[in-house]
Formats: structure tokens, sequence, C-alpha cells
């Protein structure tokens, strides 16, 4: 009987999965044939990138959200009942005040722990019952640097997220081509300041890329000027750069011009002739390096 349903050209195992629908016998079959046959392709599932995957959210940051305090500007919103609604700014003692609430400490929080306390004291008050609160900044004041000098776009920045020198730097448009290399970082109220390289920060030193805090002055001054003279393709003044040599400053004035001699030269430093200066010299701000003729 079994020849009545075998298709033809199929091969044998075909007839007995059909026939499996009618025949106890071939029905076990059908149940422990699944058994063998997945035993190939489960180790071919090797899902290489599961781990990789996981180990990401160890990355997650520290940062709770911006932190309020005295002028910045917040705006409270109760949903459903507007009368609870307010925008104000923080006090200098560190509160704002809400309509049949009263004062409520606002700097040193967050939106989110803000919004928490107020939904709490609204409860607490039987004022409302499971209140939903929400808080928006509209007004960044407490927490800025200032950045100043050679950049494209001078001003006062908020700190509304963690920041780096890179970043600010980045916000300001960068640093202009008559910029100097050397940034200058001051603190408020300290009589202190940081010199960082541009190029430092450039390279992702991590001491050179700091993370800014509230009240940072940043300075980009003009860059020091070193002078090249006599017989040079571009004579002139040319900006200092971090491990500059005298042989670079001639190499950036384009070198000897016809009847120079790039290694016949005077350095000049306040005034002084340096004695026994080479092309691998150091240079110094208003340094003066004089090509000679040659055939002086």
């Amino acid at each position: 009987m079994s020849e009545t349903i075998a298709p033809v050209g199929t091969a044998s195992a075909a007839p007995r999965l059909r026939g499996s629908i009618t025949r106890p016998g071939l029905a076990l079959a059908l149940l422990l044939a699944p058994v063998a046959a997945p035993a190939q392709p489960a180790p071919a599932q090797p899902a290489p990138a599961q781990p990789a995957l996981a180990a990401q959210p160890a990355r997650a940051s520290s940062y709770q959200g911006y932190v309020f305090g005295p002028g910045d500007a917040v705006a409270v919103t109760v949903y459903g009942h507007d009368s609870f609604n307010v925008t104000t700014r923080i006090k200098p003692d560190g509160t704002i005040s809400m309509p049949l609430v009263g004062q409520i400490p606002a700097a040193g929080r967050t939106v989110v722990t803000l919004a928490a306390d107020i939904s709490r004291r609204l409860t607490e008050a039987k004022l409302l019952k499971e209140p939903i609160v929400n808080v928006e900044i509209g007004d960044y004041q407490s927490r800025t640097v200032r950045v100043v000098g050679q950049v494209q776009k001078p001003g006062i920045y908020p700190l509304d997220q963690p920041y780096t020198l890179l970043d600010i730097l980045l916000k300001a448009g960068w640093v202009r081509g008559d910029g100097s290399r050397e940034i200058i970082v001051r603190r408020g109220g300290v009589a202190e300041e940081q010199k960082i390289s541009i190029d430092a920060v450039l390279k992702g030193d991590p001491a050179a890329d700091i993370r800014l805090e509230p009240g940072l002055t940043i300075v980009v001054p003009e860059p020091d000027i070193v002078y090249v003279m006599g017989g040079v393709m571009r004579p002139g003044g040319y900006p200092l750069m971090e491990g500059m040599t005298v042989g670079r400053v001639i190499s950036m004035a384009g070198g000897a011009a016809p009847g120079g001699n790039a290694r016949r030269f005077q350095l000049e430093r306040n005034g002084q002739r340096v004695r026994d200066a080479t092309p691998e010299t150091p240079v110094r701000p208003g340094d003066v390096i004089t090509l000679r003729s040659a055939g002086f």
C-alpha cells in the first residue's frame, strides 16, 4: 500500500514523511527524525558578536544631568493642573517659589530630582494625588566657561553636559589661523593658569584634553613670533610652534633664496647673538634668524 503514496521522482525519504500523516508506525519515525537532523546545523551558529555587544553597557556614563545653580531659569509643568505651572529663575539662596507650595530648594538638583521633589511635596500637602511633574531648563547661567581670544566665536558657553577642552573649542568654531598653538586655561578666583598645547589636545592626550569645570576662562592668544631675514624666499615673522628649531623656521620661510645659504645664518636673541647656534637649536619668542649670502 505504501507504493500508492510515493510521489514520482522523489527520494525514498519523502514517502515516509507523507505517509506519516495516516500511518502510526511511520508517525513515530517522523517524531524521531528531527532528533538527528538538527545535530549538524547547531554547531554552525558561532554568534561571535554577542559577547562584545554585551560588554558595551559597561561604558555607561555616571553623568546624571545638568546640576542647577542660582540664576538658572526653570519651567515647571504639572500636567492637567495649570495653576501650579511656573517659569522662574533660581534665587541666590538656591530656591524657587511655586503657587500653594512655597519655597523649594532647586540648586544642586537635576531636572529629574527636582521634578520628583515637587511631586512629593504636592502629594504630601494633599494638593494633588499622583501628580505628573515635568521640569525643563530655560537658560543656563550658573555653570559656564568663557572662551576668548583667537577663536571664531568667542563668548560664554554653558556646560549643559560634560565637555572637554576639545569639545568647547569646536563649539567656539576652533582656533583661527592667527591663533597660538598654546592655549591658556585660567581658573576663576584663583591666580592659577595652565598652558596646554593644542597639538597635544588633537592627539587625544588626556592630560591636555581636560574635563571642563564651571568658571574656567579659556584664552587663545596671538602666537609668539620668530623672524627670518636675509636670503630666504619669504622673509618675515612666523608663529612659534612647540619644538620649533632654527632649521624648521628657515624651511617655513621657503628655504634659502638664490644667493642665500641655509647653513650660514645668525641667530639673535634679546639683541644678543647666540653663538654656536645650529639648525637644530630651539627658537624662542622674538628670535631673529638672518641668512647670509652664499659668498659671505
